[in-house]
This record gives C-alpha cells, structure tokens and sequence, in this order.
C-alpha cells in the first residue's frame, strides 16, 4: 500500500503543468456556441469603446480600427480549431459576426448614423480573407518546420501595424500592445528554435510591407489640400518642403482662376498631402524659403479619414 502511494506520488510531480500558452493555443474546447458568443460579446465590448469620447483618436479604440488585436483573435482561433476546414470557418464566422456588430453599437451615437456602416468594407475584405488565411493558419498547429514561416506571416501584420503606432506620439500605448501581442503569439509554437525563425520571418516581411505599401502611389487611399498663403508662404519666394513622408507631400504652384474660370496669371502654393492607411497619425513638415522656414504639423486621423487643421508656427 506504501509503495503505491509513493508511486503515485512520483507520478503527479512527473507530470508538466500546462503553460498558459500551451492553453491559449491549443487547451481551449472552442465549440461553435462558445465562439458565437465570444463574438458577440467582444463585437458589443469593442462597438461600446467607440462611443465613449474621452477614448476617441487614443490607443483604446484602435482595435476598432486597426488589425493587431484581431490578428491575435485569429491565431487563437486557429489554435484552437480541430482541422484546416474547422480553423478557416470559425475565423470567417467570428469576424462575419464581431465587426458587423462594432458598428450596430455605434449607429445610435453617431452623427453619421447608418453612414458608418461605409467603413465596413475594408473589414468585409478581412473577413473573406480569412477563409484562406484560416486554412493554412492550421498548419502552424503541426509545429513542423513550415509553421514558424505561417506564424511569422501573421506576427509581420501585427507588426507593420506597430510601425505605423510608433511614428505617432499620441499612440504609443498601442504600438506597445502591438509589440505585446506580437510576443505572445509567438507562444503558439513549442520549439525556441521555431520562435527565432517566426520573429525573422516577422521584421523581414513587416518591414518589407511597409516600404512596398509607402512605395505604391497608386494605392493612396486619401490625399488632402491646403492653401498656406495664409501663413505668407507665397509665390514671392521660392519654397520647398520637407517632411516624413517624402514625396506624398508636395508643395505645388496652382494657377488663380477669376470668376469665370478663367486663369489670372498668377499663381500660389497649394500644399499637397496623399497617402495610404499606414500614413495616419501626426506628421511634420518644414516649409523652406532661402531666408526663412515654416515648422508645421498636421493630424490624420484614422477612424473616419478626416483631418485637421494644418498648424503653422
């Protein structure tokens, strides 16, 4: 009876305590009730955020902007998911259901009403997109040599998010949980060895990403324009800009058209911004005369593609 015991005991201290990746990754009995519910109740949960103003334009609503969190979502999902079909379904019915309702939340505290729903379609393409994504995302599960190259994929778009918090004073709390979540994603492999490869992968295809989508004019999804006369950058001298974003901000002479549209044959600067979704945030620009120079900084802002006032010293 003794020597039973002691066995038994020997056994309990054999056995390895589960680690929390080990459960978020994998220990998870993710049913389809319980993923509908998670669902619902992380699509209220977001949509309410949204509305609360003091959040508005910080780190606390960007999840409702940008993909960081839900890339997590995802993985966690996949994870979770019993085969390749099981895995793609269950990623494109938890963002078929979560995003759409984000924005149900808002519309009775918005201006734009229903008009919000216009927003949905950059969601819309990620949910689709998550059909396939889902489906080979399940492979990172075999934790064979190919998954750490999976894993990397989707830690490189959690990354090229942070990239784009980070050039941003007043989201650096979000590029920080960008980084957080990029770190504990890499939980979802077992082998250190397979982490490292992941992270690589990661910085190579984030950074990559980043120039091709700042590189890619045609892409430009706003472009915005000021007259800056009133801060006496004029025709009078010659001016030119310099800024953080290179050549998507150009200062222009335009012509002057009189009531008739007709040109006047005089001309002003008009200062030219344009840009893609990883150019939102604050940016700053020197005007440049051969005597004299204009600091000033203008805010993107992401949620509803408006912007700010250009603010000149």
């Amino acid at each position: 009876m003794t020597e039973h015991k002691e066995v038994k005991k020997k056994e309990l201290k054999s056995e390895k305590p589960i680690s929390i990746f080990e459960k978020l990754f994998g220990g998870i009995n993710l049913t389809w009730p319980r993923l509908i519910i998670a669902a619902v109740l992380i699509g209220v949960f977001v949509g309410i955020l949204m509305t609360i103003p003091i959040f508005k334009d910080t780190s606390i609503t960007r999840i409702g902007a940008i993909l960081y969190w839900w890339v997590l979502f995802g993985t966690i999902i996949i994870m979770n998911s019993k085969s390749n079909v099981d895995s793609a379904l269950k990623c494109f019915v938890f963002f078929l259901i979560s995003q759409p309702i984000i924005y149900l939340v808002q519309v009775p505290f918005s201006e734009m009403g229903w008009g919000l729903f216009g927003y949905y379609g950059y969601w819309f393409k990620w949910t689709l997109a998550t059909l396939p994504m889902g489906f080979v995302g399940y492979w990172i599960k075999d934790q064979k040599i190919w998954s750490p190259f999976i894993l990397g994929a989707a830690i490189a778009l959690v990354l090229l998010e942070m990239i784009g918090e980070f050039s941003d004073s007043k989201l650096i709390l979000s590029g920080i949980f960008c980084l957080a979540i990029a770190i504990v994603m890499l939980g979802a492999l077992r082998s250190w060895k397979h982490r490292a490869i992941a992270l690589v992968v990661a910085i190579i295809f984030a950074f990559a990403f980043a120039y091709i989508n700042r590189a890619k004019p045609e892409d430009y999804i706003f472009g915005l324009t000021y007259d800056v006369s009133k801060y006496n950058i004029t025709t009078e001298k010659e001016w030119t800009v310099e800024s953080d974003l290179g050549e998507r901000a150009t200062l222009e002479k335009d012509p002057v058209y009189d009531e008739e549209g007709n040109e006047t044959g005089e001309t002003v600067y008009t200062f030219h911004v344009r840009g893609n979704g990883y150019d939102f945030g604050t940016h700053h620009f020197k005007f440049i005369a051969p005597d004299e120079e204009r600091n000033c900084t203008l805010e993107i802002v992401a949620e509803n593609m408006s912007e700010k006032e250009l603010i000149c010293e």
